[in-house]
C-alpha cells in the first residue's frame, strides 16, 4: 500500500513539475528506529545494494542529522536523497519492477509510518 500510495504522488509530481524543473529528487527521511544497528545492517547490506543498481539515478546522498540549534534530538534518523536527471526519467524508473522492489523492501528495515518521502521538482538556480 505504501509503494502504491507513494507512486502515484510521484506520478502526479512528475507531470506537474516537468516545466518547471530539469532534475527531480526523492528524499526519504527515516524516523528513529526501534533498533538503529539493524536498521543500518539491512539498510546498507540488502536495501541500498538495490538502490545503487539502479543506474538512472544520478546522486544518491545519505546523511544522519544531527542535534538541532537548541541541542533537542533530530526528528529523523537517517535522510536519503536520490536525484534524478529529469521527471520523465524517474517516470520511466518508477515504473519498472526494480524500483517496485525497493518501494516495498522498505518495509523490512523501517516501519512505513515512520518514513517519509518527498518528490521534489529542484528548481534552476536564479
Amino acid at each position: 500500500m505504501w509503494h502504491l500510495k507513494a507512486g502515484m504522488v510521484a506520478a502526479s509530481l512528475v507531470v506537474s513539475s516537468a516545466a518547471l524543473s530539469d532534475e527531480l529528487k526523492i528524499t526519504v527521511l527515516y524516523s528513529q528506529p526501534q533498533n538503529s544497528q539493524e536498521f543500518d545492517n539491512y539498510y546498507y547490506a540488502k536495501h541500498m545494494p538495490m538502490v545503487y543498481a539502479v543506474k538512472q539515478i544520478k546522486k544518491v546522498e545519505i546523511a544522519r542529522p544531527g542535534p538541532g540549534p537548541s541541542g533537542s534530538p533530530p526528528p529523523y534518523y537517517l535522510v536519503t536523497e536520490l536525484w534524478f536527471e529529469n521527471p520523465e526519467v524517474f517516470k520511466s524508473v518508477a515504473a519498472t519492477p526494480e524500483w517496485k522492489a525497493i518501494a516495498a523492501d522498505v518495509a523490512n528495515f523501517a516501519p512505513t509510518d515512520k518514513v517519509t518521502i518527498l518528490v521534489s521538482a529542484v528548481e534552476p538556480k536564479k
